[in-house]
């Protein structure tokens, strides 16, 4: 899921246990050569991920629900991983790789994990947390299903995962998916404004909400500097 908002900014959004995904992050920073590739990582994310400086996460100030949600949320890609063949994340290592092979810079654009879920565990009220402790039970008992990558697009996953996220909690999806995606956006609008090469490569359920975002704020910076111009050449000097 490719999507360009202006010259040399690219939007590349991931099904994240999609082998296809991890291609497609390759194809477009080895043709696109951009100056910066953002990442929708955090730091501590980022040291798990690439192993530097043997770094654990932050320790959360929290109550049993917060290591329930992130042990859903893992159960959950590490069910789908063991059917498609590919460890949710990679394809970030992937876009971390190749920015490094061709020298550009690398941008993490995500909120802190433990500052996420934190705000998720402090909004959810218990019946969410009991309904998630019995969908923990349940993706612990093994599938037999197998997924055919050849049937799947990657649209249907991301549309599969956002609403069954929102279905598990409306809490998770508000903080998982709307927040961080206000979160991404502040982070990403300075290098869309900036007018260097960028690649940013994000989960494919924050596309939409990014975009959004980010085409209304050039739309403001658009409106700002055309009324600006006019009270300059109307009233100035």
């Amino acid at each position: 899921m490719l999507t360009k908002l202006r010259d040399g900014f690219f939007l590349v959004g991931v099904a994240h246990i999609l082998p296809k995904s991890m291609q497609d992050v390759r194809e477009v920073i080895e043709r696109e050569k951009p100056e910066v590739v953002a990442v929708e990582l955090d730091e501590t994310r980022y040291a798990m991920l690439t192993g530097f400086g043997r770094a654990a996460p932050a320790e959360v100030k929290t109550k049993h629900s917060v290591s329930i949600l992130g042990g859903l949320i893992g159960l959950l890609q590490t069910k789908f991983s063991r059917q498609t063949g590919m460890q949710a994340g990679e394809e970030m290592l992937v876009a971390i790789d190749q920015a490094m092979r061709i020298g550009a810079n690398i941008k993490l654009i995500d909120q802190d994990i433990n500052v996420t879920l934190n705000r998720i565990n402090e909004q959810m009220p218990m019946s969410e947390r009991i309904w998630l402790m019995f969908q923990l039970f349940i993706s612990i008992i093994p599938s037999r299903k197998k997924v055919k990558l050849e049937n799947i697009t990657e649209d249907q996953v991301v549309h599969n995962l956002v609403n069954e996220f929102r279905r598990l909690s409306p809490t998770t999806h508000r903080v998982l998916i709307e927040e961080r995606d206000d979160y991404m956006s502040s982070a990403v609008l300075p290098l869309l404004t900036s007018g260097r090469r960028v690649v940013c490569v994000v989960g494919a359920g924050h596309v939409p909400g990014i975009q959004r975002r980010l085409e209304e704020a050039l739309r403001e910076t658009r409106e700002k500097n055309w009324w600006a111009s006019k009270i300059e050449f109307e009233y100035g000097d």
